[in-house]
């Protein structure tokens, strides 16, 4: 059975069923390619960084300024949804990722960290409001590709900042600018296709949207296992990203990109009772391969290992992803919630696990000079570990997933 489009909720009528393909498409690539920008802001600010000359903890204490904020934003997110609306709280968001360009005016420490804070802000309830605006506009095989498609928009931007990045090498200034400059063109669009698909929420949509609190969500077994689960796995590749080899993380995050689309393919045609299985395998596959890139480093397999890293890396996440909304009777504001907290405790994890990382790297010969590559092999032993929370917590979910089934097999049973 396909779980997802013959489920009770996939069968009522829903409030966009006659929106064009034309026009979900449009939706889902604007809001695809606005988060994506916010990930080449997020790098070529880390180039600006590096440029002044930070030390290892200073650059990290940089890179939790954007963590930090994600902690905090996601918190807040599901309430700013119903205060502003969806429409002008995602635009909030877009408009506080352009503020990030700011950061080029300044070379102060403690200004730098607020504008770098302000930028993650807005990239937090981004991407929170991203899956809130997919639940509400989108339902069965749609809703899967939308959630598969959104999951790589990071690790595109990523790819992008990477491949663009030794054009503005040099000139980090000029990079934090025309990330700003390309991030206002989208809230423009957005601005534009949102009023064209978006509905007025009415009174009572925003009130029956409050019925179900961060509170209750805090309550929720599966709402903390889902983002500790990924709390190691964030950790380790935003330190990838920002203190690994540039020359192997680029193939790791270019492969990373068809990971994540054939899993999108893939995840679209599995039933739902399989996704959490797929995921726990999955998960053994990249403590394997995080493993395999810090001991292959300097060989010739290196490279390999970094495109098999991350294709095991961003496969699973549109299964993952989707573990969320194929739970019993959910609903739009509950993925809402689940993913505020989900953003909120995976980069408040992810906070600590990088200042660790950044000290152990500091106590065992800092960075290599000119580049952010720990001279140590300490650390990054360290944060390997870490990633793998993410088999851990996946294993716990498929376990309750496969507790619920029997559970309703004893139900039909009887």
């Amino acid at each position: 059975m396909s779980d997802t489009e013959t489920s009770p909720a996939a069968q009522a009528v829903h409030p966009y069923a006659d929106l064009s393909s034309a026009r979900k498409i449009l939706l889902v690539a604007t809001t695809f390619c606005s988060y994506m920008l916010f990930a080449v802001a997020w790098n070529w600010g880390d180039m600006y960084v590096t440029s002044l000359g930070f030390s290892a903890s200073r650059t990290a204490v940089m890179t939790n300024a954007i963590t930090l904020a994600q902690v905090l934003g996601s918190l807040v997110a599901a309430n700013i949804i119903v205060k502003l609306g969806t429409r002008n709280a995602y635009t909030l968001a877009g408009a506080l990722i352009i503020f990030g360009g700011v950061v080029s005016l300044t070379q102060a420490f403690p200004l730098v960290f607020f504008i770098r804070f302000v930028m993650g802000l807005g990239g937090a309830l981004m991407v929170v409001m991203g899956s809130a605006i997919a639940a509400k506009v989108l339902a069965g095989r749609d809703l899967q590709v939308a959630n598969g498609i959104n999951s790589v928009a990071f690790n595109t931007g990523l790819a992008v900042a990477m491949t663009f990045g030794v054009r503005v090498f040099g000139r980090p200034v000029l990079g934090v600018l025309i990330a700003a400059s390309l991030s206002l063109i989208l809230l423009v669009v957005w601005l534009v296709i949102s009023k064209m698909i978006l509905r007025p929420e009415a009174p009572q949509e925003v009130a029956k949207d409050t019925s179900y609190t961060m509170a209750d969500g805090f309550k929720e077994w599966f709402n903390w296992v889902f983002a500790l689960a990924y709390t190691g796995l964030l950790s380790y590749y935003i330190v990838a990203f920002t203190f690994m080899d540039p020359s192997t993380i680029r193939w790791v995050v270019y492969a990373g990109i068809v990971g994540a689309l054939s899993g999108t393919i893939v995840s679209a045609r599995v039933e739902d009772r399989v996704k959490p299985i797929v995921v726990v395998w999955c998960g053994l596959a990249q403590v394997i391969a995080a493993a395999g890139v810090l001991a292959m480093s300097g060989h010739r397999l290196e490279i390999l290992i970094g495109v098999i890293l991350g294709i095991v890396i961003f496969f699973p996440m549109p299964f993952f992803v989707q573990t969320a909304f194929i739970r019993p009777g959910v609903t739009p504001r509950q993925i809402a919630v689940t993913f505020s907290i989900f953003w909120a405790v995976s980069y408040g994890g992810s906070v600590f696990i990088i200042m660790i990382f950044a000290w152990i790297a500091d106590a065992t010969g800092g960075l290599i000079p000119g580049t952010n590559i720990p001279a140590s092999v300490a650390p990054m032993i360290f944060i390997v570990v870490a990633e793998a929370s993410f088999l851990i917590g996946t294993y716990f979910i498929w376990r309750w997933f496969k507790k619920q089934q029997i559970f309703e097999d004893e139900e039909i049973a009887a």
